[in-house]
């Protein structure tokens, strides 16, 4: 797929037709949701008071049986005379406990099969009216609940209040809500309490299934404590969010107006409080109307119908241009790809009058540009040629004078089987050197060269120096350019062992994954920086064999396998110096 560029056409036109939808989308949207968003907050809100009154209808409905129950079990002569009978009448007291069952059984406890009904009396008996379940908290600390507190500062009215664990062995775990009354004899005197505990968890089931994801309730009693709330950051008294609402609550009775409506960050909040009758029970809502009508909206869809309009005008658009712009494209292409090619493609002449003008012309410069390209090609093939056929033909004659003089002296000295060696060696160095025409030669070839080298070197100056070779067996049929490790032994030899000073040069040839790595490291005198700078500048010629110096190596490698190769020199004073080549490894035809 063409890759589209931001000053094309096409994508022009395709941004001018998607900000005209864009912007049309967004300023329909903006004014239908500024219309529906009011209409929508005042329906919501209405819907809530509605539910608020399915809710309280049902608060209020357990509330009035709670009062009945624990009114009829606080009045009930069977429950006074079980919580100060005497334990030593066994047939007594089961005579009482069944009558205090029947007289349970007829109130509406039977229709709460949730709720655990649980009689306390100080002189330390206790009933329960759930045999599957026990008492898991002694009657000491029971007493002790701010429950049993205010149930006994009130006698006859009923007390309630959220703890989060209960005192019964399948509550004790839970938050429950408890509701508790004082049992008082005729002489007015509290002898025991009444218990009803229920879970908040089945509270909170009267209006879960009627919030919304942003409506929150909750539940207070008449001393403005939590009972019940959808939400656990209420039950905690600091928190922010209950000390707020109780100051909405509390505005709302002061004023008798249960319906606020306040904007804090950003949104629009409705405020709800409905006060149980008969009580000081209170009820209060928070609804987020404004978040709830987002939620409701769809944005997401409505973007995405957008964007489908959108594309599909673009596409139309598409359709339309691309046949007066295909020509263009193509010659664009033609032009940004040229080059990587020969410019030997053309573009097809086509299209309306000055595209077909412009694409001729265009085929024309093409055919001009392919034949200046090919004599420049030529031209530098040349050139290279004889930089490479002088540089191997920089043979000093100052070392073949006084190789020829070695030679001499030893025959004059009778030495003829030195000196037959030596002229071998010398012959096999010329041959190699001069009359191969080749521009690579393989390792195993330079080292046979490298090898008659050090021969004549040693005939003439001595074993001062001694030279040892480290080629791995898959490098020796590599093939590198010739006259390159020549020039770095002979640096070597006349250059790191001054004054007769003895020494060791090391020659090492490794494959690196795709890579010949070549080294030529000694333990010579070393070289500054400044010594090295002007090896690499001047070349640090020398009557050597060859006169080829470090730069000549370092730009014969450049302009063989580019910029980024060359010579790399590693040197400490009194320390020795490495110089090191890392061309492209390439296998060749080996010879013996």
């Amino acid at each position: 797929m063409k890759k589209l560029h931001l000053n094309s056409l096409f994508l022009k036109l395709a941004m001018s037709v998607l900000a005209g939808v864009v912007i049309l989308a967004v300023s329909l949207s903006y004014i239908n949701i500024h219309a529906s968003e009011q209409i929508f907050s005042d329906m919501f809100s209405d819907s809530q008071e509605k539910i608020f009154g399915q809710i309280e209808e049902r608060f209020y409905q357990l509330y009035t049986d709670f009062a009945e129950i624990a009114k009829a079990a606080a009045d009930d002569t069977a429950v006074l005379e079980y919580l100060v009978s005497d334990r030593s009448d066994t047939a007594r007291e089961q005579q009482i406990v069944y009558q205090m069952q029947m007289r349970v059984r007829e109130t509406k406890i039977r229709e709460y099969d949730n709720v655990t009904l649980f009689l306390a009396g100080r002189s330390g008996k206790s009933f329960m009216y759930n045999y599957a379940d026990i008492i898991s908290v002694p009657l000491s600390d029971i007493f002790e609940y701010s429950v049993t507190k205010e149930a006994g500062e009130h006698p006859g009215h009923l007390a309630c209040k959220y703890m989060e664990c209960g005192f019964t062995n399948t509550m004790k775990n839970q938050p429950v809500i408890i509701v508790c009354r004082a049992v008082q004899n005729q002489s007015d005197e509290i002898i025991g309490f009444v218990y009803l505990m229920i879970k908040e968890s089945e509270i909170r089931g009267f209006y879960d299934y009627f919030l919304a994801g942003n409506s929150e309730i909750v539940v207070l009693n008449h001393l403005g404590e939590v009972i019940s709330a959808s939400s656990p950051c209420y039950f905690e008294n600091g928190d922010a969010a209950l000390k707020h609402l109780l100051d909405i609550v509390a505005q709302a009775r002061e004023s008798r107006i249960y319906h606020t409506s306040l904007r804090e960050n950003g949104d629009c909040i409705n405020y709800l409080v409905q006060q149980f009758r008969n009580s000081d029970f209170v009820i209060a809502g928070i609804v987020n109307a404004k978040r709830t009508f987002y939620e409701e909206y769809d944005l997401c869809r409505n973007i995405a119908m957008a964007v489908l309009f959108a594309a599909g005008i673009i596409v139309l658009i598409f359709v339309l241009v691309r046949r007066q712009t295909r020509p263009l494209y193509r010659l664009a292409r033609s032009m940004r790809e040229q080059k990587k090619r020969d410019f030997s493609e053309q573009v097809p002449v086509e299209g309306t009058d000055e595209i077909r003008e412009l694409s001729q012309t265009y085929n024309e410069m093409i055919v001009d540009l392919r034949h200046y390209i090919q004599k420049v090609v030529e031209t530098e093939k040349a050139k290279r040629t004889a930089e490479l056929y002088a540089l191997q033909m920089q043979i000093n004659p100052h070392y073949i004078y006084n190789t020829l003089a070695g030679i001499k002296w030893l025959i004059m000295k009778g030495n003829s089987k030195e000196s037959i060696e030596m002229l071998d060696a010398f012959t096999a160095l010329l041959r190699n050197t001069i009359s191969n025409a080749d521009e690579f030669i393989t390792i195993r070839q330079e080292e046979i060269n490298l090898k008659n080298y050090i021969r004549i070197h040693k005939a003439r100056y001595g074993n001062k120096i001694q030279t040892e070779f480290y080629v791995q067996e898959v490098c020796r049929n590599a093939k590198i350019p010739k006259m390159i490790l020549q020039p770095l032994i002979e640096n070597a030899f006349f250059h790191a062992f001054p004054n007769e000073r003895y020494g060791n040069v090391n020659v090492l040839v490794q494959k690196d994954e795709d890579w010949l790595v070549i080294e030529v490291a000694d333990d010579g005198a070393g070289m500054s920086k400044e010594q090295i700078f002007g090896m690499m500048t001047d070349g640090g010629r020398k009557e050597h064999f060859s006169g080829i110096g470090i730069k000549n190596i370092d730009e014969r490698l450049k302009l063989i396998y580019g910029p980024g190769y060359g010579v790399r020199i590693d040197s400490f004073m009194e320390c020795g110096t490495t110089v090191g080549v890392k061309i492209p490894f390439c296998e060749g035809e080996g010879e013996e």
